[in-house]
């Protein structure tokens, strides 16, 4: 799947959709971090940002997720 849009992005991130993590990562506003799409967090629509990656949300200001820890490598 394709995850360019910010629709596409979201409905990965509502449904916590493990295949998008990685394709993009989520960044909250409100709190400072950045997460992959399968976190448990679930911040209001208008608080969040995507970036390409993580190097792109850190750019931006933020910091790693302590739940979802999105700066471990992949299994």
């Amino acid at each position: 799947m394709s995850y360019e849009t910010e629709d596409t992005r979201w409905a990965a991130w509502e449904a916590r959709d493990r295949a998008a993590d990685g394709a993009f990562f989520v960044a909250v506003r409100t709190t400072g971090v950045y997460c992959i799409a399968s976190c448990a967090g679930r911040p209001l629509r208008k608080n969040v940002e995507f970036h390409d990656s993580r190097e792109a949300a850190r750019t931006a200001g933020f910091r790693a997720c302590l739940r979802c820890k999105p700066d471990r490598e992949a299994a």
